[in-house]
This record gives C-alpha cells, sequence and structure tokens, in this order.
C-alpha cells in the first residue's frame, strides 16, 4: 500500500472504505460493545455479571488498541503517525475521534483497575458509569463518520450514530461472549447455564435493534428522491451487493441469530451454550 496506493485495498472512487477500513471499523465499534458486560453488573447493579467485567473490560481495550493499530495502516508510513498526533483539523471528525479513542482506553484502564483493587472497589461504580457514557460518544463519533458523508447517498443519514451503538452492542457483546466460552473450555471450566442463557437473551436483544435500526434507515432513504436510486440498488438491483444485504447481513446476521438464541428448547445447557456460540459467531 506504501509503493502501490489505497487502491490495492479495493478503494476506488465509488468505495470509499478499503479492506483495513473494515476490520478496524470492526474492531473499534466491537470495542465498544465489548464493555457491556462490565457495565451491566456495576452501573446497572446486576451480581450476575460482576465477575465477568473484568474480561470484559480487557478485551474492550485489546480490540480498540487492534483497530487502532489497523488504522494506522491508512498512513501510509509509520512516521506519518507523529504528524497525525500533533496536528489536528478540528472540522473533521476524525480529529475528535483520535481523542475519544486515547481517552476510552484511559478510561476502561482505570475502571479496570478500581474493578481488581479491591480498596478501591467503592469508585468502581462512578468508572463504570463514565466509561459507559464515554463508550456511547465514542460510538457515536464513529457513526458520524459515515453519516457526514453527504456526497454518498448510501451513508448521508443521522440514523447512523444510533446503529452504529446498536451494532457496537451485538458485535462486541458476541466477541465476549465467544471469548468467554473459549477460554472456559480451554481452562476445562464449567459456566453456568443460566449466565449463558442471559447473554445469549442480551444477545438477541440487541440483534433485533441493529434489524430495526437498519429497517429505519432503509424507510427514511426510501422516502427521499435523492435516495431512491441507491436504495434500488441496495435492496433490488445490486446484484451480489444485494444477495450479500438480504441473505448476508439480514437473515445469516440477524434473523438466524435470534431464532437461535430465543427457540424454547435452548433453555438445556449445553443445546444452549452450542447455540449461542453458533448465533455470536453469526
Amino acid at each position: 500500500m506504501e509503493h502501490s496506493g489505497h487502491h490495492v485495498t479495493g478503494m476506488t472512487n465509488q468505495i470509499v472504505w478499503g479492506t483495513p477500513h473494515i476490520f478496524a471499523i470492526f474492531l473499534i465499534v466491537a470495542a465498544s460493545g465489548a464493555l457491556n458486560v462490565a457495565s451491566i453488573g456495576t452501573v446497572f447493579g446486576k451480581p450476575v455479571y460482576k465477575p465477568l467485567g473484568r474480561l470484559s473490560g480487557l478485551l474492550a481495550i485489546a480490540l480498540l488498541a487492534g483497530g487502532l493499530v489497523v488504522l494506522v495502516l491508512d498512513l501510509g508510513r509509520p512516521d506519518r503517525l507523529i504528524v497525525a498526533m500533533t496536528h489536528y483539523n478540528f472540522k473533521s471528525i476524525f480529529a475528535w475521534n483520535i481523542f475519544l479513542y486515547v481517552g476510552f482506553l484511559v478510561v476502561v484502564a482505570a475502571y479496570l483497575w478500581l474493578q481488581m483493587e479491591r480498596r478501591m472497589n467503592r469508585h468502581a461504580k462512578t468508572a463504570g458509569m463514565v466509561a459507559f457514557l464515554w463508550r456511547l460518544i465514542l460510538t457515536t463519533g464513529t457513526g458520524c463518520i459515515f453519516g457526514f458523508l453527504i456526497a454518498r447517498e448510501a451513508y448521508d443519514s443521522a440514523i447512523m450514530a444510533p446503529l452504529f451503538i446498536a451494532m457496537s452492542f451485538s458485535f462486541g457483546l458476541a466477541v465476549y461472549i465467544l471469548v468467554l466460552l473459549a477460554s472456559y473450555h480451554g481452562s476445562e471450566r464449567e459456566i453456568g447455564a443460566v449466565v449463558v442463557h442471559k447473554l445469549g437473551r442480551l444477545l438477541g436483544v440487541f440483534v433485533a435493534a441493529v434489524l430495526y435500526f437498519t429497517a429505519i434507515q432503509h424507510l427514511t432513504n426510501l422516502y427521499a428522491a435523492e435516495h431512491i436510486g441507491v436504495e434500488r440498488f441496495i435492496l433490488l438491483d445490486g446484484g451480489i451487493y444485494t444477495a450479500l444485504f438480504w441473505i448476508g447481513q439480514v437473515l445469516a446476521g440477524g434473523l438466524v441469530p435470534l431464532w437461535l438464541v430465543f427457540r424454547p428448547a435452548a433453555s438445556e445447557s449445553r443445546l444452549a451454550s452450542s447455540r449461542v456460540v453458533l448465533a455470536s459467531t453469526l
């Protein structure tokens, strides 16, 4: 990419995000949502989630760090990182996001320390509230990167901010469930069926929220005359892109996970775990 330019990642005048951007945005958005379990345990006072909160914070930091490392590839050369860290264009949402990303790492690290240090546990709820609000602002900023692209009819929408928040909850919790169950399996420990069941149901709620905001986004765009062309392309005439939307995002990424986690038979322990794992993977 340093020698040939960004077109090697799939970027063109029509496609504004290449392959590295896809991974970077996914990891950054998932990092915000990975903190769900810690927030539920401390901020909302659910004791069953408190023992799982430390892994939640650690995973959030790891995912965000991974996303930022991928995003650095966009600079082309390592020495340009110094320029990016010392020169800011505050008219750009990217400049504001730098502060949000670094602040998120600091806030979550402090939150994680307060959870692990027993003498400071009394301050964990306050730190958890700050982390909860910070990650909402962070994900809103990431969604606004797309929502502010007024020259791209497919992105130009204020609904991008809440859509990204819903997706962060969904992606982050899915990654957390996979890491949690893999760690328990690798260490040959048993995790309670109640915890798996609760996490699976919570994941289903977030997946339903993503489908809801996606439907609202497309219905709103269909109402505006300038967006009818791009909506027709995505929903009807886009060929492989239409198939990816309906079969990939809506069916495999939405309806199938909902069916897996909300089936009545999913309450059986081993079967529940396998279905939650499959739903999280999708």
